[in-house]
């Protein structure tokens, strides 16, 4: 792989935690704070774990690890359209597996704003060097909530859009694959879905049909005035970024995936998978997470 440097640098990595204030009144009001109390009359129980308690104490779990063994650097992981956090679900045991801290980031899909919105919401529960990847529209929604927080340190393009300002879905709808056919028209809600039908054929043909069906079941729905949303300063200008290209794409052509990634300067590597990369490839896909990792500390 080649990385790109860039002299534009986040100097500042850290970003202001939940306050004990804050902490304190959720614990009233979902009453977890008298199962505490109550805990410490027990003679010799503990509720949490000595790790979890230390962590709940600094008002911080973005350094608590599973493995005992954190990284220091979190992953935020954004999904595209007709999907949720859950389409990760292969991806993300591969990173924890890092030790990073990784949460699966849930668009509304209700607008571009709100999705950025709804990351940056994710992004301020953290502290330390934070790395964006987005699939799919979650492309573009990265590349939008990039510049939102200081301390976003890098950006990852799975199979995804990579908008330059003032883009939108409509406007790159040029760049649209053959298995865009199955996208259905609004509903009296202006809902868009996907013809589960379709589904296995135009955005996930290299994976079992029974969990693409699946996941045609288990859709989220975009708002169609979504389409017309435009993109604002891109992130990408600023900061380094990744792109796993899908060579055997139906959904955005793979030759304009190179477009886009070449624009935004983008460290590229290709893989023969259909638009669900992160469900047919998810070794490749945590790999190339891994490499925006290493190279982000080093800076």
């Amino acid at each position: 792989m080649r990385f790109i440097h860039r002299s534009t640098k986040r100097t500042d990595l850290e970003s202001p935690g939940i306050s004990h204030s804050t902490r304190r009144a959720f614990l009233k009001q979902t009453g977890l704070g008298a199962v505490v109390a109550a805990s410490a009359l027990v003679s010799g129980a503990q509720l949490f774990s000595p790790e979890v308690s230390s962590a709940a104490t600094r008002g911080d779990f973005t350094h608590f690890h599973p493995n005992g063994k954190p990284s220091g650097t979190n992953v935020v992981l954004v999904h595209g359209l007709f999907a949720d956090g859950s389409s990760w679900s292969k991806v993300i045991p591969l990173l924890q597996a890092q030790g990073h801290y990784v949460i699966a980031s849930q668009n509304p899909l209700t607008s571009l704003p709100n999705d950025v919105t709804s990351t940056l919401q994710t992004v301020s529960q953290l502290r330390g060097p934070t790395i964006l990847v987005g699939h799919s529209y979650g492309g573009m929604v990265i590349t939008n909530a990039g510049l939102g927080a200081s301390n976003i340190v890098g950006l990852v393009y799975i199979s995804a859009l990579i908008p330059a300002q003032g883009e939108s879905l409509q406007s790159l709808s040029t760049y649209f694959g053959p298995g865009t056919q199955f996208i259905l028209p609004p509903d009296q809600y202006g809902r868009v879905f996907v013809d589960q039908k379709g589904f296995h054929w135009g955005f996930a043909q290299d994976i079992d049909p029974e969990e693409a069906h699946v996941l045609a079941a288990v859709q989220k729905p975009l708002q169609g005035t979504t389409f017309s949303d435009a993109s604002g300063p891109p992130a990408w200008a600023f900061l380094p970024s990744w792109c796993l290209i899908s060579t055997n794409d139906r959904i955005i052509q793979p030759a304009d995936q190179v477009i886009m990634a070449n624009r935004a300067h983008a460290t590229t590597i290709k893989v023969p998978s259909s638009h669900f990369s992160l469900v047919s490839h998810p070794n490749a896909v945590a790999e190339l997470i891994e490499a925006a990792v290493r190279h982000t500390a080093k800076v």
